[in-house]
């Protein structure tokens, strides 16, 4: 896709919302990933952007497999004394030469980012996982669907699946926000698919699945099987009615609604056991405006998967049909 859905997601973009405390040490979790060695002699020099770093070999190829591969791996390097390593910026490398000998590792939110792209670089684990834990509590509305997209491109499996479950918990306004537009077609349908997605109605799935699709017509070829994980049995009578109504209408999503009504998707068909509701035998759906003396019924079979259209009804026979109906309507 050419649209922004492509678009790596910019550590400088996310906005951090202001803690009460600055952060500058995480001694809880520190203590517990990585204990603090005595003094050694070095006997290697780094250079870093024309500075150097007196180090020790052994000291640090035990903290990663970076420099294990580098000071006793088959290359050049393991042979010199001076080393220049490249690709890393210093003010970053220097607090991290700085946690490799003390076990301490100074972070803000200004310098946390940079730091946990270095560290991931030259394969710090711990040094990582600290900056992971230091970014799980900078999580807010405002920026986990941007730390998502972040963690699982540096493969932070913690800082995902915490800022994951921000977005499952906050999913209505969340797919509201613009950044929700920028998610991968994976990343909806996780979302889409999790018996954790805290909606009362299946209307919010269904909405931002026609909103994220509409947004590109690139993503047409996936709304059908996006559509596959929108659980019909949580679907509410206004909203379905809302969307049959405008199926010939001049509304951008009318393609798509006309797109699933000839095609149902087969998980509507076969029902299932779902968490997020209860599933009812059939749906009916009332259709045109309220005051009117006739009104339209649609009656929704799961066994088909289709929407059938019935005999107009008048007003007064409405009611016993409401009673029919799916109970979250």
């Amino acid at each position: 896709m050419a649209c922004r859905a492509d678009a790596e997601l910019k550590p400088e973009s996310f906005k951090f919302t202001v803690l009460s405390e600055q952060i500058n040490q995480l001694e809880e979790d520190d203590s517990a990933l990585h204990m603090k060695e005595p003094d050694v002699i070095p006997d290697t020099t780094l250079r870093v952007e024309g500075e150097d770093f007196y180090v020790n070999r052994q000291q640090l190829a035990l903290q990663s497999p970076y420099f294990r591969a580098l000071f006793f791996g088959c290359g050049i390097e393991s042979t010199k004394k001076r080393i220049e390593i490249k690709g890393v910026g210093l003010q970053h490398f220097r607090v991290l030469m700085e946690y490799s000998r003390t076990s301490n590792l100074a972070l803000d939110r200004e310098n946390v980012l940079g730091i946990f792209e270095t560290a991931d670089f030259l394969q710090l684990e711990q040094a990582r996982l600290l900056c992971c834990k230091f970014l799980e509590r900078e999580l807010h509305l405002s920026n986990c669907l941007g730390m998502m997209a972040y963690a699982w491109r540096l493969g932070c499996t913690q800082l995902y699946k915490a800022a994951r479950q921000v977005v499952l918990t906050h999913f209505s306004a969340i797919a509201a926000e613009e950044d929700f537009l920028s998610l991968s077609k994976e990343a909806i349908a996780d979302l889409l698919a999790s018996d954790d997605l805290a909606i009362h109605k299946d209307d919010f799935a269904l909405e931002a699945t026609l909103r994220w699709v509409s947004f590109d017509p690139k993503r047409e070829e996936h709304f059908l099987e996006l559509i596959e994980l929108v659980r019909p049995e949580s679907l509410s009578l206004p909203f379905i009615t809302e969307l049959l109504t405008k199926m010939k209408s001049s509304d951008p999503r009318a393609k798509l609604i006309y797109m699933l009504n000839e095609h149902f998707p087969a998980s509507w068909s076969v029902g299932r056991s779902l968490k997020r509701t209860r599933a009812r035998e059939t749906l009916f759906v009332l259709g045109g405006p309220h005051d009117q003396e006739q009104q339209a019924l649609y009656q929704f079979h799961p066994l088909s998967g289709r929407w059938q259209s019935c005999a107009p009804l008048r007003r007064k026979n409405l009611t016993q049909y409401s009673v029919a109906a799916v109970g979250n309507g």
